[in-house]
């Protein structure tokens, strides 16, 4: 069993042979007793908060990317960008498709709201453009709802420290 001296600062190799054992180890070097759940510190490298915040920003990318197609593309419904429209939708669909096969997706529900959607804003509009803002007024109303149960859920976990 591996056990870590803090004076010292190494790690040594005890051969344990009862439970008795752990309370009497003592450092081969210094010969202070050594606690019976000593660990050698984990040491962070720099590495690691550049990977951490990678992901962080990745995760925030994600997080703003469906409520910001779904603003451009409603923008673009509205001013008759037809083409900047169907791009944004077409960048929203795409990408939900991808992390649906990629196993990262959350909104599983979408497989059933977005054609919802699309079929209501054809009928709203009676053209393909009310079908793609359907679709964005359902990633808007998925983020919007999500914000708003996120921060009911973060208001209690504060109250309740």
């Amino acid at each position: 069993m591996e056990r870590y001296c803090t004076n010292c600062k190494k790690s040594f190799d005890f051969t344990i042979k009862s439970i008795y054992d752990l309370d009497s180890l003592v450092c081969p070097l210094c010969g202070r007793k050594i606690d019976k759940n000593s660990r050698k510190p984990v040491v962070h490298t720099d590495i690691d908060g550049k990977i951490g915040s990678v992901f962080q920003k990745l995760f925030a990318f994600f997080y703003v990317f469906y409520i910001s197609c779904a603003v451009i593309g409603g923008i673009a419904y509205f001013f008759n960008l037809n083409l900047l429209l169907y791009i944004m939708t077409g960048i929203s669909l795409l990408a939900y498709v991808i992390q649906l096969f990629a196993g990262f997706m959350e909104f599983k529900s979408g497989l059933f709201f977005l054609p919802l959607g699309a079929i209501a804003g054809y009928l709203f509009a009676r053209t393909a453009e009310g079908a793609c803002l359907g679709i964005h007024i359902i990633f808007a109303i998925r983020h919007i709802i999500r914000d708003i149960i996120l921060r009911i859920i973060f208001f209690f976990i504060n109250k309740a420290q």
